[in-house]
Parts: structure tokens; sequence; C-alpha cells
């Protein structure tokens, strides 16, 4: 069958739970081509059994590349001890980079992506000596890097990863470009479009309809599925996919309906709705200029 173009990741946060093994199952029968998964995943499938050799050949057999390991969010400053995150989150702030450089060399992972999550207040100069080296690092292991603006964190927008980024000047270090944070920043297709091409390097897409003024923020909740919100995915995505139509499309909806589904389910309606969008992202991109 030929590869889908542009390529949709299954986000593990999409399927958040669910076992390595389970999301490729889940992503191969709706012909997904590519998942993104956690470290911890990826350590539970070898302690449950699994070889290398037998992972990499259950992604070969279904077609799917392992788009990124996400997220590593100790190796960046400012990011707070493990013991002193909610219960609930420390996992994700035990993972460290070799957690991270393992699971991408033994799964053929193209990319670490680095979120700066629940930190104290970092510089942008701060960042840069951090990602030079740590850039540097990861190349050395064969691996690039997203990093992933966040609203409530020290790169809080578009703007300030793109400095940080241009000020690395690392040949494998981009901007993960996340169209919930986008609109939770106000961002706009004229923002997006001003990037100099090769910056955002990583995409990941969910919808959202605003809130009413002064409702409560509830992190990774709240996002629906590409098209069923009013975020304008199709002008961002064909911003994006005119400058670099070899982008992966990644799909990370946290959703409580969606985890409440069984995984089959619930890859069946991100492939569905991401499809139609990019349909529409399509028909954009070869529609005659006038």
């Amino acid at each position: 069958m030929a590869r889908e173009s542009p390529v949709i990741a299954l986000c593990w946060g999409t399927l958040i739970g669910t076992p390595l093994e389970q999301l490729i199952a889940a992503a191969a029968h709706h012909q997904l081509g590519a998942i993104t998964l956690t470290s911890p995943m990826y350590e539970a499938a070898r302690r449950g059994g699994r070889s290398v050799d037998g992972l990499r050949r259950k992604l070969e057999e279904a077609g799917i590349t392992v788009q990124a390991i996400d997220p590593l969010i100790g190796a960046l400053p400012g990011t707070p001890k493990p013991a002193d995150v909610p219960a609930e989150n420390r996992h994700y702030f035990e993972i460290t980079e070799e957690d991270c450089y393992r699971a991408a060399q033994d799964l053929r992972a193209r990319s670490i992506n680095l979120a700066h999550f629940g930190g104290s207040q970092v510089t942008e100069a701060q960042f840069v000596d951090c990602l030079g080296p740590l850039a540097a690092r990861a190349q050395a292991h064969g691996v690039d890097l997203t990093l992933e603006f966040l609203p409530e964190s020290s790169i809080p927008d578009l703007a300030t990863a793109q400095r940080i980024v241009r000020a690395v000047n690392a040949p494998n270090l981009g901007v993960m470009f996340d169209t919930w944070h986008f609109a939770r920043t106000g961002g706009t297709a004229q923002q997006l479009a001003a990037v100099p091409q090769g910056v955002i390097t990583g995409v990941q897409i969910s919808d959202r309809v605003p809130p009413a003024p002064g409702t409560p923020y509830t992190p990774m909740f709240g996002r629906l599925l590409p098209g069923e919100g009013e975020l304008p995915l199709v002008e961002w995505l064909d911003i994006l996919l005119r400058r670099d139509p070899e982008l992966t499309i990644g799909v990370e909806v946290f959703s409580e309906e969606l985890t409440a589904l069984t995984a089959e389910k619930a890859a069946g309606r991100v492939a569905e709705t991401t499809r139609g969008v990019l349909a529409q992202v399509r028909r954009s991109l070869t529609a005659p200029s006038h």
C-alpha cells in the first residue's frame, strides 16, 4: 500500500494508558503510519518479555515508524525534582536523557520531544546554554530534538521557542508546533507564516472550542479531535505543509471520552477525523492560485 502523505502519527496521549503493543496494533488497524510513545511504555514492554528485535519486527510488519519519544522534561533547567511533583505526574519527571536515547535507538525513533512542564522561571539564555550541549549529545545518538512551548512554562509561546532554537542553531533541534498551545496563546496564521522554513520540525494537532471567559483551565483535558472544534486547522496545516510537505502530523488529544473507548475504536476516530481535515488541506494545496 502506498504510504499516506502526510503521515499521521497516533500520539500516546490520545490513547493514554495503552501499552505499546496495543498502540502499535491500533495504529496498524487503521493504517496510520507512525506513533509516539513515552520511554516508560518502552521499558514496560521490555519488562514484559518483549525483545528489541521483536518490537522492531512488530513495527516493521505494521508499516509504522516511531515519530518521537515524548516527553523529556528533566533535562531542561528549572525543572522540579520528581519528589516535588504530584504523584500522578511524577513518572514523567523521572524520565532521564538516557532512558529516551535507549528507547529512541532501540525503536529507531526520529526524535525526542522536550517540554518545560511545571518548571520555575528560566531565562532564554539559560535554555540556550542547556540546549547546545543537549543537542550535541542527541546528535551523537543519531536523534533529533523538538522543543515544545506551553503557555504555563518559561517557553510560553511560538515566538519564544523560535528565538531559543535559532539561538542554539543546532541542525537537529527544532520547534514542536502544538495547535492546542498555539491557540491558547492567541497564535495567528500570520505569525505561523512568518516562521522561517526549517524551524518547525514537529507537529501535534488537536481541536478546541474556546471556553467562556473566566473558565478555569484544566491541563490535558478539553481537547477535541481534529475538525470537531473551531480552530483553523486547515489554514495552519496548509501553511506548514506548503513549507515542509514531509512533516508528520501527530494527533495528540488528551480526552476522557477517548480514554473510555477501546484503543482500536479511539484510533479509528483519530483516523477518520484527521483524514477529513487533511483532505481539505490537500484540496487547498492543489487549488490554483489567484
